[in-house]
């Protein structure tokens, strides 16, 4: 959602004095009243006096009419005379052009309803830096007032020098959006799929010569998918259209019957309160009877909604729990990261805990593996015929197997535009995905994350109790699950005790080992082990990327994949987004992004020698085999960055001691605080022999 600032104006002030809000990032926003009695050499010293800024906005009751330059069918000398005054400041009024014509004062003289134009908004700010603005005046009157409610909101660019916050800031990131919905129709699905194809024609071509007969150098890749990513915004403008937000008063049911009985209960409201005398008692029984008129319609319209809400539940069972989802989603209160010195200084406090995380200052250099690599002279690298990672077939199927309602990478794309130009694209796709495995190189947008700080728990203030999601481009996405059937047959084998994003295997799954492995240890040993939950601190945001492709290294994995998962991962950007403004990007020295395809089995290889070394710390015949495998022994099972370990009171104190060195020897960190552990019932007499420690906590 675009950042907004909005101002709602209903003018019912008495002061003769405006209202300032200084300042608003580098807004300044000034409210006035101006009664009529006032003079206009009065009015202009007033205005002249208001301290302004190279972006102000002026918004307020002037009781100055402009004619025709509004719309307005008459014109007054404080109109007239403001007109030099605009000209010299450098104002225009945004009445013009945002809502020409559209009255925002009614009354009634001499039994006549009269509109005017005297509540207006101006602004000096440029085109450049006040984008999408948009001017409504609603139809309903404020009860107790003639003027009609005003709402301007706008996306607002502050300019480059602005350093409010903590440093600098990346800018605003409003995102571009269309009307998908519309994709479920014929028509403009099939506009969307012949402009589409018309418009990347040469580029296919392009991708087609390159791929063929590579160059000496590595091609301009960026540039590449900047006209890939320009021939589908396009096709999107053209065939379903830009999509705006909807105003915060709409509403599911309302109709234009609804909208008419509005008006004509406003109507009603304006002759009773400027009747006289007796009229007033007509009058009122008119308004009261339009207002129950427009009362009655709402409810039945209330009721024929919820009615077909409720049909539609019935009729289709995944749409009732999707429905019942969104509506507790809804009504539940999510805690946003902020700032008292607002979005901007936001985002760079949040990226500055951020590059303290991602800094590697945990990272043991005596034991870190070498940083592999990569030989340029080997570029273009030619692709195995064999693998067919990025057959047009394949990418079909990949891109229908993409989450729906997900949101956008900085290239504002989304899972739901590929599906709908799906053989379009495939062998578009194709061709460039071929083009980055030939020279290990993506383009720059699909290495930028756009981090996304979501509340777990505690503090909302402190920025360590957020856990950054990335938010990557969809092209990235695809491309990685092109590249994951390489690397789940040619990486190293994990162990048996890893049961995370494993094929036919969930934490439930895991659950139910540990419950077996309990049981068959009580069969051996006649009594149940003592069991260690352990939680790894920050786990995805310390991962040494260097222990992960010495592995690889190792293994059958073509030099090429590994060279583009090196790329893909090694030179990443980030920046944090909130509330739609972006932090400076910055390079993070460990981790592996959060919402990237890969990045659980990465992990999984990264923490994959944890087990072996727990069970090198005891003997074997304190550890259960699992059944079926007699060979093996296990005393630890992992799911993702989740741990047990198991065994009598000393093995657990003493697989404990060895995760603490193992985590110190891999760079990264346990979390005490939130571990626990649980034995079968002890006494008190024996609780103090039964403490264990990890990092002496």
């Amino acid at each position: 959602m675009a950042l907004k600032y909005l101002v709602h104006l209903t003018v019912v002030l008495v002061a003769l004095l405006p209202l300032s809000l200084l300042p608003v990032g580098t807004l300044t926003v000034h409210c006035v009243y101006l009664p009529p009695p006032l003079s206009s050499d009065k009015v202009l010293s007033l205005l002249r006096s208001l301290p302004v800024t190279s972006d102000t906005i002026l918004c307020g009751d002037f009781n100055a009419r402009f004619g025709s330059l509004l719309g307005d069918t008459n014109a007054n000398p404080r109109g007239t005379s403001l007109l030099p005054w605009l000209e010299e400041s450098s104002f225009s009024i945004l009445n013009e052009s945002l809502a020409f014509g559209t009255p925002t004062f009614t009354t009634f003289r001499r039994q006549q309803e009269v509109h005017s134009i005297i509540d207006l908004f101006l602004t000096n700010i440029g085109e450049a830096a006040l984008l999408h603005p948009q001017l409504v005046v609603e139809s309903d009157l404020s009860l107790g007032s003639d003027h009609r409610l005003m709402v301007l909101t706008f996306e607002y660019v502050p300019p480059p020098d602005d350093t409010l916050g903590s440093g600098s800031s990346g800018g605003l990131a409003p995102r571009r959006q269309w009307k998908l919905s519309k994709l479920r129709k014929k028509r403009p699905l099939g506009l969307l799929r012949e402009s589409f194809r018309s418009s990347v024609a040469p580029l296919v071509g392009s991708l087609s010569g390159l791929v063929s007969a590579p160059p000496g150098v590595c091609p301009d890749i960026d540039a590449l998918n900047d006209s890939l990513n320009q021939c589908l915004y396009e096709s999107l403008d053209s065939s379903i259209g830009v999509k705006s937000g909807r105003p915060g008063h709409w509403k599911k049911y309302w109709t234009q019957e609804i909208e008419d009985a509005a008006r004509e209960r406003d109507t009603m409201y304006s002759r009773w309160r400027w009747a006289s005398r007796f009229a007033k008692v007509e009058t009122w029984n008119l308004y009261q009877a339009a207002h129950r008129r427009f009362r009655s319609l709402v409810q039945a319209a209330k009721r024929r909604s919820w009615n077909q809400f409720c049909s539609d539940l019935e009729k289709d069972f995944s749409k009732a729990t999707a429905a019942i989802k969104r509506i507790k989603r809804n009504k539940e209160c999510s805690a946003t990261y902020s700032h008292p010195d607002g979005p901007t200084a936001s985002v760079n406090t949040m990226a500055s805990h951020l590059a303290s995380v991602y800094d590697g200052s945990l990272l043991n250099n005596a034991s870190r593996p070498t940083a592999p690599q990569v030989n340029n002279s080997d570029l273009p690298y030619a692709v195995p015929t064999d693998l067919s990672l990025f057959d047009a077939d394949i990418l079909v199927a990949l891109i229908k197997r993409l989450p729906n309602g997900k949101a956008p990478g900085p290239d504002h794309l989304k899972a739901e535009m590929l599906k709908a130009l799906a053989s379009d694209i495939a062998p578009v796709l194709s061709l460039l995905f071929t083009l980055c495995s030939q020279w290990s190189y993506t383009p720059a947008l699909w290495r930028h994350a756009q981090v996304f700080p979501i509340y777990k728990k505690g503090d909302v203030s402190d920025p360590a109790n957020f856990r950054p999601i990335s938010l990557t481009s969809v092209m990235r996405k695809l491309f990685e699950f092109s590249l994951m059937p390489a690397l789940d047959e040619h990486s190293p084998a994990l162990d048996v005790a890893q049961g995370g994003f494993r094929p036919q295997r969930s934490p439930l799954d895991q659950a139910l080992c540990l419950h077996d492995l309990m049981h068959d240890y009580f069969l051996t040993h006649h009594h149940y082990p003592v069991v260690a939950f352990l939680d790894i601190k920050s786990a995805y945001d310390t991962v040494d990327r260097r222990v992960i492709w010495d592995a690889l290294s190792r293994s059958s994995l073509p030099r090429s994949v590994l060279s583009l998962l090196i790329h893909m991962f090694d030179d990443v950007l980030v920046s944090v987004l909130i509330a739609n403004h972006t932090s400076v990007p910055f390079s993070p020295a460990t981790g592996v992004l959060q919402g990237s395809v890969l990045s659980p089995h990465l992990y999984s290889l990264y923490i994959n020698s944890l087990p072996a070394v727990l069970r090198s710390a005891v003997s074997r015949g304190t550890m259960v085999s699992p059944p079926g495998m007699p060979s093996v022994c296990v005393n630890s099972l992992l799911f993702a960055d989740d741990v047990a370990i198991f065994g009598s009171r000393t093995d657990v104190q003493t697989m404990l001691d060895v995760a603490s060195d193992h985590s110190f020897s891999l760079g990264y960190r346990w979390k005490p605080s939130t571990c626990a552990m649980f034995s079968a019932r002890i006494t008190n007499s024996l609780l103090l022999r039964f403490i264990i420690f990890l990092y002496k906590e």
